[in-house]
């Protein structure tokens, strides 16, 4: 078969794009591109070799219609698989409709559908209507370990105290969690410095004085640090005070992620994914179900919101390296070799593996992996990698 293109699209501080490309440097072995949708669709749509996307609509277009319009010219000229991200969920509001029937042609249009979790897939089969019986697999988003000498000398000084804060990461836009944690620190004695580690997502700026507006009320203050590359953006995690995630508006969050990769152990709200993720890795956040008692103990407690590094398990969470490797397994269906020519094999189910049930390009369609009927919908899901990465 011919080697299969790994397509980084979005603008460069999209954290999907960021994430494609993290996954794509780590398969040597395979021929990419990188560049927003407009610089790099007349390349896609010249070439005939298999291409594999990671698909928001809000980076393939300036709407959803025009996004899924942009893969299926992409697919009418090469085989497409593609791993989604934000899925629509009815909290979309106006935007629901049109963003669930582009996802369904996306869907349509590939040979391969990946998500990042288990409560993606159901999200994806109960929300997105689609007729064709592609399967729909699920490869964890990666985690990989902080430095650690850097993570050891954060913990250090993380036990001297200072002044408090509370961090949520990534970008800033409603739905986010920032409002909840400001007003969850109401009776907190302040003043507790409140940071978006991250900028305001475009059209959203507005909110950075209004939530400092609502902090000062309560005796606190609101700051957002702005666009933060890698090395800055693990500094500043690993010098807030307290790390949190709470947004109303939930997907397979790069958020977490990025905070338990800085050796955090974040506070967490519930939802499934949240759930999901703290079955196979309990040691990396705390589940909540008080946002305002708890983040009063963590401030008493900093350390709590530390993963010592004896508490660290391989594998329970898949490092980029591991999950590039089951990547490359699911679009071209052959695993790396150290000298990067691979060898065809299927990937080997088991727990812990993310790889089991996959269907390959080439191979026959069935709905074996998912239960989904030709006919029943499919469903939801919200920024991935693109939470965590701004």
């Amino acid at each position: 078969m011919t080697t299969p293109l790994l397509a980084c699209v979005g603008p460069a501080q999209h954290g999907v794009r960021l994430h494609a490309q993290h996954l794509a440097s780590s398969t040597p072995q395979a021929p990419s591109l990188t560049g927003t949708v407009d610089e790099l669709m007349p390349r896609l749509v010249a070439g005939t070799s298999p291409v594999h996307l990671h698909f928001t609509d809000r980076i393939f277009g300036a709407s959803p219609a025009l996004a899924a319009r942009a893969v299926a010219e992409i697919a009418a000229v090469r085989p497409v698989s593609a791993t989604l991200h934000d899925i629509p969920q009815p909290s979309d509001g106006h935007a629901f409709g049109a963003r669930r029937a582009a996802y369904a042609e996306v869907v349509q249009a590939a040979r391969t559908v990946i998500v990042c979790s288990a409560s993606e897939r159901e999200q994806l089969r109960r929300h997105v209507p689609c007729s064709t019986d592609v399967s729909v697999v699920v490869d964890p988003l990666p985690v990989d370990p902080p430095e650690p000498e850097q993570w050891r000398e954060a913990r250090r000084r993380a036990a001297g105290g200072g002044e408090p804060t509370v961090g949520v990461l990534g970008f800033l836009y409603p739905g986010k969690g920032h409002d909840r944690v400001v007003q969850a620190l109401t009776d907190v004695p302040g003043p507790v410095e409140v940071l978006a580690l991250g900028r305001a997502s475009d059209g959203h700026e507005d909110l950075i004085p209004a939530l400092d507006a609502q902090a000062r009320h309560h005796g606190h203050f609101f700051r957002a640090r702005g666009f933060l590359d890698d090395a800055a953006l693990t500094r500043a995690a690993q010098q807030v005070t307290v790390p949190v995630v709470a947004p109303s508006h939930v997907s397979a969050s790069g958020s977490v992620g990025r905070w338990i990769a800085s050796g955090r152990r974040p506070l967490v709200t519930p939802h499934p994914f949240f759930e999901e993720l703290a079955e196979r890795a309990p040691w990396a956040l705390t589940l909540i179900s008080d946002l305002d008692a708890s983040l009063a103990r963590a401030l008493e407690d900093p350390l709590s919101t530390w993963i010592h590094p004896d508490e660290w398990r391989a594998a329970d969470l898949p490092s980029t390296a591991r999950a590039a490797a089951v990547q490359w397994v699911r679009v071209a269906g052959e695993r790396p070799s150290e000298n990067g020519a691979g060898s065809p094999t299927h990937p080997t189910s088991g727990p812990g593996s993310g790889v089991g049930g996959a269907r390959f390009a080439g191979e026959p369609r069935s709905t074996g992996d998912t239960g989904l009927g030709a006919s029943e919908p499919r469903g939801s899901r919200a920024a991935a990698a693109g939470e965590g990465t701004a």
